[in-house]
């Protein structure tokens, strides 16, 4: 992918491609395949989790952007945004490493937190909803987004250099041993506390409502920890990934992803769609599984991809990242997220959605209502049906 884009931007810069296709000199750096992998399977971990265990699906910007969305009075919605920002100042103590002091123009961030939450918001989905979930069940809303979002990214982060414009001193990372030690300590105290909260709840000492306030903090936590061991947390390495209009790369991100499906993908496929034989019938807790089933690519899917995809490649954040960087010690982009927050919020406008010929969307479109979530096993035991994205 990375030297067809090469290619593609030399066309378009007017240089010739001859060169590039005869003799492809991309330079491979600062590649961490083991630590981004083991961050990514945190990531795997805490979708899978969520699913299994609420039914619903791990969409950072669908379950945050509920908050300027309509839904701010849903408290699990604060609590999970609570454990991203909580993972953040846990990772200040026990993997510093997950945040550098980079330097990123303020243009940068609130045009590409602005386009981010646009384009999230009419896309119904990011790099986890669409990117972890969506692909893994192989969902063709969420292959055409992460596709689109993904070209758009690559070709505005070359146009723009941002490789160049998004500086940063990473220190030498720590042996893999060591990562892989943190992560299993991780993995461990987040599953113990899974395991507290679904014992409580089946015993009936936790109320239904309060059980998906501890489990969306638990989420949100588990998933900030795999967005700093993985790397995502700095701006410069998304840039690295993202530019390769200087011939250098580096590929670290796409292990990210890789671990996050290596557990996302069988999970869906043989325990929720229930192929080859294996089911889970329910969530754990009760009630049903929420699935969006709306396979229709439109312009409004595109349009929000592009304009994802290119707020990506400018700012080298999305949200789960912004957010876990609003407790980095080197200081919190406040710009990006306030821009992702009106870039989110415009995207229920009745004007920008008439122009796309499209309804209304409903607010808050990576979970299901909260008294659907956690509730008492239903006699049938099939997916929720959702128009929803993704």
């Amino acid at each position: 992918m990375a030297l067809a884009v090469q290619v593609a931007f030399r066309i378009l810069s007017g240089k010739p491609p001859g060169k590039a296709l005869s003799r492809p000199r991309m330079l491979i750096y600062d590649f961490l395949p083991a630590h981004a992998t083991l961050g990514g399977i945190l990531l795997g971990s805490a979708s899978v989790a969520r699913m299994a265990l609420t039914g619903r699906i791990l969409g950072v910007s669908g379950i945050t952007g509920g908050l300027v969305r309509g839904h701010a009075r849903e408290p699990q919605r604060w609590l999970f945004a609570g454990g991203l920002v909580g993972s953040g100042l846990a990772l200040r103590a026990i993997y510093p490493l997950a945040f550098n002091r980079a330097e990123l123009a303020p243009w940068r961030e609130a045009l590409g937190g602005f386009a981010v939450g646009l384009g999230a918001g009419l896309g119904n989905g990011c790099t986890s909803g669409h990117g972890i979930l969506g692909n893994a069940r192989l969902s063709p809303r969420s292959m055409a987004f992460t596709a689109t979002f993904m070209a758009a990214g690559c070709a505005v982060a070359s146009a723009t250099r941002a490789a160049s414009a998004v500086r940063a001193e990473h220190a030498p990372p720590p042996p893999v041993i060591d990562v892989l030690a943190l992560a299993a300590r991780v993995l461990a105290a987040h599953a113990a506390g899974y395991a507290a909260v679904v014992g409580l709840t089946s015993a009936g000492a936790l109320a239904p409502p309060l059980a998906l306030c501890a489990l969306s903090a638990l989420d949100g936590s588990l998933f900030g920890c795999g967005l700093g061991l993985s790397g995502m947390t700095s701006p410069a390495r998304i840039a690295q990934f993202l530019d390769v209009s200087e011939g250098t790369w580096n590929p670290t991100l796409m292990f990210v992803m890789g671990g996050a499906l290596l557990l996302a993908t069988p999970f869906l496929q043989l325990a929720v769609l229930r192929r080859g034989g294996a089911a889970m019938g329910a969530p754990l807790l009760g009630g049903r599984f929420a699935l969006p089933t709306n396979s229709t690519i439109d312009a409004k899917l595109l349009a929000g991809g592009v304009l994802f995809g290119s707020g990506w490649g400018l700012g080298g954040m999305c949200p789960g990242p912004a957010l876990v960087n609003l407790a980095s010690p080197h200081g919190a982009p406040l710009i990006f997220v306030g821009a992702l927050c009106v870039g989110l919020r415009l995207a229920d406008s009745a004007a920008l959605n008439a122009w796309f010929g499209a309804p209304m969307p409903p607010t808050g479109a990576s979970a299901p209502p909260a008294e659907s979530a956690v509730a008492k096993p239903a006699s049938a035991p099939s997916a929720e049906v959702s128009r929803r994205g993704g």
